[in-house]
């Protein structure tokens, strides 16, 4: 950033604009921080797809052309040309906005640019609209994987329950009916073990946790007892609408066809949520086990977040939920459609 604009400076500038201002500060600064900035020689065109300009362009230096062509009705060829300056006496900065197609821009002379994803700005501007920072975005943070159309009805939906302390809110065995996130307090996950002994604490849960969509996932019973261990509050989504709002987008499913081909092409990490036993027995190769259980509990923040994957267990149902955990957290993965069931190529045994 040039010394004499830090980018504080351009923030609280850019938050007196029209499309900036319904951003939060803290918001706005975090985009800029993401945001690109380059300098580009006179000549040089600062989008570099055909199909024209994809973000939008703050000019920190020098001047650009913004060059827009179209086809009128008649057939005949149009092209809009205009210089974007600095006014001496303005903010200290000139916007070009991805408003149109065709917009192709480059530098009149040579300039230096900072470049907004217009997908990300458009993203925070609905959140915005919708009103979800209401609340604690880390309350929410599920929600952030969801077409906002989604998330304006998810929201819509939810209903908030006061809780107290000692109270039971799912049990271990009961069928699956609705989701949770905690809005204020703390949990207990108690699990009982397949030999049916005594329950073993395996997780505690506070704010912005969330809980109970393994069984609406999997279509079987509750695989903990959650018991609040302060008063607090509970936002809950039912099975219908978090079947239709939440489990779409979240669950992201690939066949076997082209799990293997992206594997081939190591674009993805192979992750199996079974249980060690069943790995053993018999698993994808270069899969690495990473129980559901563990996964549910502790597993997830031992994953690169920056690499995708490809969840699966033994018919799908398991991955899906697992799936679900990593997208939940901002991780990127994609449940085998089928598991290992109906894997056809080679498989490892041991381990």
């Amino acid at each position: 950033m040039r010394a004499d604009l830090p980018l504080v400076e351009l923030a609280r500038r850019l938050a007196a604009t029209t499309m900036f201002s319904p951003l939060p500060k803290a918001q706005l600064l975090a985009l800029l921080e993401r945001s690109p900035r380059r300098r580009v020689r006179a000549g040089e065109w600062v989008d570099d797809s055909p199909e024209g300009l994809q973000h939008h362009v703050v000019l920190l230096a020098g001047e650009l052309e913004a060059r827009r062509c179209w086809q009128a009705s008649d057939g005949s060829e149009h092209t809009h040309v205009r210089r974007v300056v600095l006014d001496a006496d303005g903010p200290g900065f000139a916007l070009v906005s991805a408003a149109s197609r065709q917009l192709r821009v480059r530098a009149a002379t040579d300039a230096e640019v900072l470049s907004i994803d217009s997908d990300d700005l458009d993203e925070l501007l609905g959140w915005d609209f919708l009103g979800a920072f209401v609340l604690p975005e880390s309350h929410l943070k599920v929600f952030h994987g969801l077409p906002l159309e989604n998330v304006a009805q998810a929201i819509n939906r939810l209903v908030e329950r006061p809780v107290e302390a000692g109270e039971t809110i799912v049990r271990q065995g009961e069928p699956g009916d609705r989701y949770y996130v905690i809005l204020a307090g703390d949990a207990e996950v108690w699990e009982r073990g397949p030999d049916g002994g005594e329950p073993v604490l395996v997780n505690r849960l506070s704010d912005g946790d969330s809980f109970g969509e393994e069984a609406l996932l999997a279509g079987g019973e509750r695989t903990a007892t959650v018991t609040m261990t302060t008063p607090g509050q509970l936002l809950t989504l039912g099975k219908d609408d978090f079947d239709a709002l939440l489990r779409p987008p979240m669950v992201e499913e690939i066949d076997a066809r082209r799990a293997h081909a992206l594997l081939a092409r190591r674009a993805v990490q192979l992750l199996d949520c079974r249980h060690p036993a069943e790995h053993a027995e018999g698993h994808i190769p270069g899969a690495r086990l990473l129980p559901l259980e563990r996964l549910r509990h502790e597993g997830v923040y031992a994953i690169d977040v920056d690499d995708a994957y490809v969840v699966y267990c033994r018919n799908g149902r398991r991955s899906r939920a697992a799936t679900f955990l990593l997208r939940e957290r901002g991780i990127h993965a994609m449940s085998l459609a089928g598991g290992i069931a109906e894997w056809p190529y080679a498989l490892e045994h041991g381990g």
